[in-house]
């Protein structure tokens, strides 16, 4: 879609995991300290990439697979969260372009905030420890209400919060999720395409208003 299509946006709100944050090796590292503690098979980052925005249960069962009934579920995903929570930001980083964009976001005086189903407290550490991410308006976790993405309440709030009406607010994700939510909440809708998007996924589908393969192509549509 190009620029004269689309309305510039007053505000932006971002997944975090394959969006803004490519966290994938931190948390390959956590299943496979899981793995390893219970005699099971390593995953590769190959294997473990395109799962990495499906929360813990996603990556348990990749790992486990069809062993995973012979095994408590909630003290798996216990360790792994605590191992996470104690590695969150050991590889972890902006995607690239990620940077330059929050830089000209803050330098124009645009709002933007952050929207993911990631645990609060995790997210929120996460904030803490990547000093390109100040100037975050809002952050919204998973358990931060009631629902979660793809309902469009979170995405409604932040933009709220921002004091940005929902149609001049832009949402960026790498999930089908994250583009039902932003079209739900009658936002503009930005696949990142860079993201965990697996191969049996179907992003032509889920009607994204525009994709982008680097966060600082979204610079060129920046009011002036």
């Amino acid at each position: 879609m190009s620029l004269t299509e689309l309305r510039l946006p007053h505000g932006l709100l971002f997944d975090l995991d394959g969006t803004l944050v490519d966290t994938a090796d931190d948390l390959g590292a956590a299943l496979n300290y899981v793995l390893a503690l219970h005699r099971m098979p390593l995953c590769r980052p190959e294997q473990y990439r395109p799962v990495a925005s499906h929360g813990a249960k996603g990556l348990l069962e990749l790992g486990f697979g069809e062993a995973l009934g012979n095994f408590d579920f909630f003290e798996l995903r216990s360790l792994l969260l605590q191992y996470y929570a104690a590695h969150i930001c050991d590889h972890s980083q902006l995607f690239a372009g990620g940077a330059a964009l929050i830089q000209a976001l803050n330098k124009q005086q645009i709002p933007w905030g952050i929207v993911t189903n990631k645990p609060y407290k995790l997210a929120a550490s996460m904030l803490r420890q990547l000093p390109g991410l100040a100037g975050c308006g809002i952050l919204l976790g998973g358990d931060s209400l009631g629902v979660r993405k793809p309902d469009p309440t979170p995405l409604l709030i932040a933009a709220h919060q921002l004091k940005v009406p929902a149609r001049q607010c832009w949402y960026v994700g790498d999930a089908e999720r994250d583009i039902e939510a932003g079209r739900r909440a009658g936002m503009t809708t930005v696949l990142a395409g860079f993201g965990y998007i697996g191969a049996s996924d179907q992003p032509e589908l889920w009607q994204a208003n525009l994709r982008i393969e680097q966060l600082s192509e979204l610079i060129n549509y920046l009011p002036d």
